[in-house]
Parts: C-alpha cells; structure tokens; sequence
C-alpha cells in the first residue's frame, strides 16, 4: 500500500537549527496554499490503496479545521484510504489547545507526533523554541487523553548537554508510545551552521545516543532514531524504510512512485501557481532500487531478510550484494544468520559506513 506524505511549510517562527522548507506566518496557512494541495491530490492518477497518511511541516497543527477538512476531503477523493490507515499529523506544544484533538480526532487523525524536543527550559531557550517545559507537558497531557498512538520528538546535544538525562527521565514517566530521538546538527543556511563551533564531538553524542538507549530500554529501539512501545512503530516511515512507494504533496514534498523519484519545487508561492510541476524527476533503475532497499533496511533493527529480497526482486540477495556484506561482517557493523542480515549495536552507531560499504 502506499504511503501519503503531506507537507505543510508554515511556522509561527523558524526555528534557528531546521533546514526544512518552511516559511513563518502569522496565522493559519493561507487557504491558497490549501487550495493547491487539493489540486495537486486530485490531479495523481492511481488506484492505490494508502496505508498511511503523515502532516508534516512546517507546523501542521496551525491549519483550521476547516483546512483539514478539504484536505481529508481530496485524500478520500482521490485514494482508497485503507479502513486501519494511520493518520499521523505533527504539533507544537504551543499550538495545543483543548478542543483542537477531539476536532483531529473527528477528522480521521489517530496519531499525533509533537515537537516536544526538550523538558529542560534551559535547551528549549537555546533551541530557539518557542513553548517551555510547562507548555509541552500540558500538551502531553492533552495528547495522551485523546489518543493511545503518539509520538514526542526530542533532540540532544542542545546545550546545556547534561540536561538530557532529566529529559529522558521525565520521559519515561511520561511513557509516550513512540519516542524518536535526534542528534542536533548545525546545517549550512541555518543561524545555528554559523554557530558550528558550538557542535558537540562526536564521542560526546554518542554517549547521550547511548544514554536513551539505556534510559529507554522498555521501548523497541527499532531504527536508529527511533524507540516505540509494542504495535506503536511508525507505520509511515517504515514505507520509507522499506523503500515502497510514497506520493508526496505540497511545497518541496518527494514521492516515489512506478520507480520514479520526483520533488517538487521548494518556492510556495510558485507551487501554490502550479502544484503539479516537478521540480526534479529521476528514473530510477533496478540496481539503485535494490541498493537504496539494502541501504534503507538496514537502518531497521529487523534488517533485510533474505526471502523478502528474493519476492521483491526475483535474485538472490547475495547474488548482488554478497562481498559487501561479507566486508560489513568482517566490520562488525551488521551480522548474518544466514535468513537475515541485520545492523548491530555499533551497526546503528556508525550506519553511513554501511550505505558507503554497499555503494562502493
């Protein structure tokens, strides 16, 4: 089944570390940008099922509902949404308001992912966000009333880096069904990649990657970044994991279909003139595809099973990437029983060596 990705470039401000596309607005988006969304949903021909819906941005959570509405509307339009869909949508803890989950929940939402990053005011302040640890724990508090599948995002190597244990700690008594957890990187074009001095080593992020780790250890640390509960992995990111297919709208979005990569522009105003124009559009044969697809299942902590290859491809999995493999092994960075080949421990610490490996 295919993945839905929606994206929606609009913040109240930017935060100074994201490189995502994204601009600041005062308001809700304007229903221009809504308008082209639809547009650009009703014009995809496919007959495809859709497994999962994902609002990403940008803030979602600043679209009325109203806006929502419209765009649920063109999702069951153009795709047969299927009956168990996850329907995730992303929020800030500021944008939390009483009434506004139980109006998700009507419109078809069943998951939330907030942009929680931090529960030390020190970080969030350095972070540049605009909510504090009171704000995001009330917003915690309203999520988990009305839903039992969501998601707190956190970031560590924020200064000052020893609050991250209490970041963890509060976390766990929060018991959030997923957890994903990401190093803070200082990107070229950002305030914070002027601010690249200010990085912590390498050794430093790894030991507070391992901290969560420890810290989460009753939930599955089932890729790199990310922990869940029992039945709470993300059903919409592992369709990325797993190299299937995914239709991406709005300003900048990526879709993945029929074998072709394509992006679309990452000016708003000029997407909201013609939201079906490609920016990029790449055909992709069947060589990339089976190494995009080793390289992707290999960021999972299940790895790649060898009769799924086969099924999916028609070759063996040795057959293309055999050395390679055979070269990771001898690394230590994934192990092989012969039916699967999975990542280890140090597999997810030092995961780019395993894409340089099979590429090269």
């Amino acid at each position: 089944m295919l993945g839905v990705y929606i994206h929606v470039p609009f913040c109240r401000t930017r935060c100074p570390y994201c490189d995502f596309v994204s601009e600041a607005v005062a308001g809700n988006p304007p229903d221009a940008y809504v308008d082209a969304l639809v547009r650009e949903i009703g014009a995809l021909e496919t007959d495809l099922e859709a497994g999962s819906v994902f609002f990403g941005g940008g803030t979602p959570s600043l679209l009325s509902e109203r806006q929502l509405a419209r765009i649920f509307r063109a999702l069951h339009d153009r795709f047969r949404l299927d009956a168990d869909a996850e329907i995730t949508l992303e929020a800030n803890p500021d944008d939390l308001r009483p009434e506004l989950p139980g109006q998700w929940r009507a419109l078809g939402v069943n998951r939330i992912s907030l942009g929680v990053q931090s529960l030390d005011n020190r970080v969030l302040r350095y972070l540049g966000r605009r909510h504090d640890a009171d704000t995001a724990l009330r917003a915690v508090a309203m999520v988990g009333e009305a839903f039992d599948n969501w998601n707190m995002d956190l970031i560590f190597g924020a200064a000052p880096v020893d609050a991250w244990e209490t970041t963890l700690t509060r976390t766990v008594a929060l018991r959030p069904p997923h957890v994903a957890a990401y190093g803070l990187t200082h990107e070229p074009d950002t305030p914070f990649g002027a601010r690249a001095d200010e990085a912590i080593e390498e050794d430093a992020a790894l030991a507070l990657y391992r901290a969560a780790e420890t810290t989460l250890a009753d939930w599955d640390h089932y890729e790199i970044s990310n922990f869940a509960l029992p039945g709470r992995q993300c059903r919409h990111n592992l369709v990325y994991w797993h190299n299937e297919e995914y239709a991406g709208f709005g300003t900048g979005a990526y879709s993945f279909l029929n074998g072709v990569r394509a992006r679309n522009g990452v000016s708003t105003a000029a997407y909201m003139d013609n939201p079906c124009r490609k920016e990029e559009s790449l055909q992709l044969n069947d060589t990339e595809i089976r190494l995009e697809t080793v390289i992707q299942h290999l960021r999972l902590k299940t790895g790649l099973d060898r009769d799924y290859y086969m099924r999916r491809f028609g070759q063996a999995l040795d057959g293309n990437f055999g050395p390679a493999l055979a070269r990771l092994a001898r690394r230590g960075l994934i192990e092989d029983d012969g039916q699967t080949v999975r990542p280890t421990a140090q597999g997810f610490y030092l995961n780019n060596e395993i894409g340089l490996e099979l590429v090269g």
